[in-house]
């Protein structure tokens, strides 16, 4: 098995400052985000019973009984065995799954888009797994923050193009509209709740996640809103893990909101950022690698690993991940 400091010191790969952004700036964006969809929906709650007792029913919102928003836990399981590859790898023979950036949204999955080339974040999260990027440049989760402030904008400049996505019936049977971000953040190592095989059986508080370990966190969600975000499979040069292009139907516009298990949503992507080699023996990827970005350019577009013909063992993704929902 690789030593534990390897397993915690390649998340640093982006300079010494990775580690410090993840546990601390990235919480404050999802915490932020939270506070403020509960106390815009307390005010329109108040505001619609004290001034038109006909508001509500003439929207529906509450004609099934359920509220017009709802809390729920997400759950990313690393569901790998511990030997999937052999014992002198890089990883002791393990797959590891990094903390990531998770965005709630409509329309798309705002993370990537098959064929185009990953932006600056993915490309960082995908190569050494920290959400939080390249030192000096923006991570997965800033640039998931930034289309979800640049859709607050949007509204209060009177555009109302997100209303309609989001209440669209389209956006949930296949028929996808462009992405909205609504809010976003990242799961970081103090959202670890498991790792039995930790090296160091120091729970929370591992970087990656081994065999048996999982991230907890929890989303806000409304009828036709979606979830998508990112993790690093490692080892690798630059593959993650992420929901398909459509994301995750976290609520039926016309149903009840989603519980249970939702992997099938998932896939395995190639980032198209740095050639593919043997997993766990490559000197270029992580955790083996010296820097972050050390490798060559691939030059390529994000497509589905099965896509990519390079020759290498891996995991069916139900057979490495799992994630659920739970509504509360």
């Amino acid at each position: 098995m690789s030593s534990d400091p390897t397993r915690r010191r390649f998340l640093l790969g982006g300079g010494t400052v990775a580690a410090l952004a993840l546990a601390g700036c990235v919480g404050d964006d999802t915490n932020s985000g939270d506070n403020s969809t509960d106390n815009t929906d307390e005010t329109m709650d108040n505001s619609s019973m004290e001034d038109d007792d006909d508001s509500m029913e003439d929207e529906g919102s509450m004609d099934d009984g359920t509220m017009e928003s709802v809390t729920m836990t997400v759950r990313i399981e690393n569901v790998a065995p511990t030997d999937f590859y052999p014992s002198d790898a890089s990883t002791g023979g393990q797959i590891w799954i990094t903390p990531g950036a998770y965005a709630v949204h409509t329309g798309t999955n705002p993370i990537y888009t098959e064929g185009e080339s990953a932006t600056i974040g993915l490309e960082a999260l995908a190569e050494a797994g920290p959400p939080t990027g390249f030192e000096g440049e923006p991570g997965l989760v800033d640039e998931l923050t930034e289309m979800a402030n640049m859709g607050m904008d949007n509204e209060m400049e009177g555009d109302d193009s997100m209303d309609d996505d989001s209440t669209d019936d389209d956006s949930m049977d296949g028929s996808m509209e462009e992405s909205a971000v609504l809010h976003a953040g990242a799961y970081t190592p103090e959202n670890t709740v498991a790792d039995p095989n930790d090296p160091m059986g120091s729970v929370p508080g591992a970087p990656p996640i081994a065999p048996g370990g999982a991230f907890e966190f929890e989303i806000e969600a409304e009828p036709g809103q979606r979830l998508s975000f990112a993790s690093m499979f490692v080892p690798s040069n630059d593959l993650f893990f992420s929901p398909s292009p459509e994301g995750i139907a976290l609520w039926p516009a016309d149903g009840e909101p989603v519980a249970g298990d939702v992997t099938d949503a998932i896939g395995l992507y190639d980032a198209g950022t740095e050639p593919n080699g043997e997993p766990g023996f490559d000197p270029d990827q992580a955790p083996a690698q010296n820097s972050p970005d050390q490798g060559d350019d691939e030059g390529g577009v994000v497509r589905p690993l099965r896509e990519v013909a390079d020759g290498f063992e891996y995991p069916a993704v139900e057979d490495a991940i799992q994630v659920t929902v739970a509504p509360q």
